[in-house]
């Protein structure tokens, strides 16, 4: 499996949850990404002006665990370390829920 850097994969983030990407045309990352449970597909019904039959498009679409990454990897991006980490390898960051201790 080829492996991206973070910035490759905060951009791949980036385009699918900005815009509708035909799973078709989907760049390469996006097959990993899907792989690590941060896209999904979703069949969409195409509505064209012209008569006639329109078959229905997959499109990358982010998941929860997507949001999350995307969130973490463009706080990365923020912060004054990223071009120390953005042409890294890319490892998924696990998501687990914090919990507080009350005193």
């Amino acid at each position: 499996m080829t492996t991206y850097s973070n910035e490759a994969v905060l951009e791949a983030l980036r385009r699918a949850q900005y815009r509708q990407v035909p799973w078709a045309k989907r760049p390469p990352v996006f097959d990993q990404l899907r792989a690590l449970g941060l896209l999904e597909l979703v069949r969409q019904r195409t509505v064209a002006p012209a008569p006639g039959f329109h078959a229905p498009v997959d499109i990358a679409v982010v998941t929860e665990r997507g949001k999350l990454e995307f969130n973490r990897l463009a706080r990365d991006e923020r912060s004054m370390d990223w071009d120390l980490h953005r042409a890294e390898r890319y490892t998924l960051a696990t998501h687990e829920p914090v919990l507080e201790a009350r005193v």
